[in-house]
């Protein structure tokens, strides 16, 4: 996206600015690698990295290692790593001066303890006071992560001040873009995994429910079984939308993967 903005912002300029241009700037002997690279077919490298840098002709250190940094993020496979070059460009992005609403989004999407903050609001009994708030999430948030967390919320237009018990959810769904929400989802499920793992331990049996079976499939069934296992889902969200007075929140996991490989 920023090679394309540049090559057009080039273009609006000099109407002679083309991909050869760029490529005879560069030292690249191929005068649709710019085009490549923009439409995803090909990736930079680090000899290409330090060719683009002198082709855009950055004014500082810092913006050829934050071109250098995005693409980075671009091209990085591991999710892991994905996500650390994400926050080292949000850390540069919030030292220019501009929104990361994307860092907050992330945030939100990652951590299981905004949802169930999100869902609390909706609660009659709901107390603002984030010790309130600990206790009802079996201490296992901090009163500042809380703090946090609404003021969070607040930021991302999900809850608003009400006079009357604190706060109250705006209707309407978080809008991240697809990048987003496939950078978090990874460490999302991992950290509702991992409360499941403590509700087995720490929760009554009548307070839950663990099911499972083991059970041979044909792979061409694969797709129909996961459409069921959506329409569970909805049918249960729907489910408990619709009860009144609701006093509890929980969390719903379908667990369905294969146990086996292709040999």
């Amino acid at each position: 996206t920023f090679l394309r903005d540049f090559f057009e912002s080039k273009k609006e300029s000099n109407s002679s600015y083309s991909y050869r241009v760029f490529a005879r700037k560069a030292e690249i002997s191929s005068p649709s690698h710019l085009h490549m690279i923009i439409e995803g077919k090909r990736n930079l490298t680090s000899k290409t990295i330090q060719k683009y840098q002198k082709a855009i002709g950055f004014k500082s250190n810092k913006d050829s290692e934050l071109f250098e940094l995005l693409v980075n993020y671009n091209q990085e496979k591991n999710h892991t790593e994905k996500i650390d070059l994400f926050n080292l460009l949000m850390r540069e992005r919030k030292k220019k001066g501009a929104a990361c609403v994307e860092k907050d989004q992330f945030d939100f999407l990652t951590n299981w303890y905004h949802f169930a903050i999100y869902v609390l609001v909706d609660l009659a009994e709901f107390n603002p006071d984030p010790r309130w708030i600990s206790r009802k999430l079996k201490n296992r948030v901090s009163h500042t992560d809380i703090k946090q967390s609404l003021n969070l919320l607040k930021k991302l237009k999900l809850i608003q001040e009400d006079p009357h018990k604190g706060y109250h959810q705006i209707e309407g769904l978080l809008k991240a873009t697809s990048e987003i929400q496939s950078l978090s989802f990874k460490k999302y499920h991992k950290n509702v995994i991992n409360l499941s793992l403590l509700s087995l331990e720490e929760d009554d049996l009548d307070s839950r429910e663990f099911n499972g079976v083991t059970l041979p499939i044909k792979k061409s069934d694969l797709p129909a079984i996961k459409e069921k296992m959506r329409q569970f889902r909805s049918e249960i969200n729907e489910l408990a939308s619709s009860s009144t007075d609701p006093d509890e929140v929980y969390q719903l996991n379908i667990n369905f993967f294969p146990l086996t490989k292709e040999l």
